[in-house]
């Protein structure tokens, strides 16, 4: 099986987000205030993986993996890329 890196987006809405296919992120960033994008191995044989964006100082569920942080455009909000196993 090849595998390749590719790029997926995570929206800022407070909600989970499953993805399929994608390995543990390997890079964060964001070019929109709106969308966290992160970098991945994507190979179709893997799981589906739920994420959600939290910005500093939310709440986040106990028993979740912290994967990265970016800082959106304009530099006044900070997001934090979190994994729900």
């Amino acid at each position: 099986m090849t595998a390749q890196i590719f790029r997926f987006e995570v929206p800022v809405d407070d909600r989970w987000h499953e993805i399929a296919g994608c390995s543990t992120p390997l890079h964060v960033g964001c070019r929109s205030p709106w969308t966290v994008e992160f970098w991945a191995w994507q190979r179709e044989d893997l799981p589906a993986r739920r994420f959600r964006v939290f910005g500093t100082g939310q709440p986040i569920p106990d028993g979740t993996h912290y994967r990265g942080t970016t800082i959106a455009p304009g530099g006044q909000l900070v997001w934090h890329l979190i994994e729900h196993p």
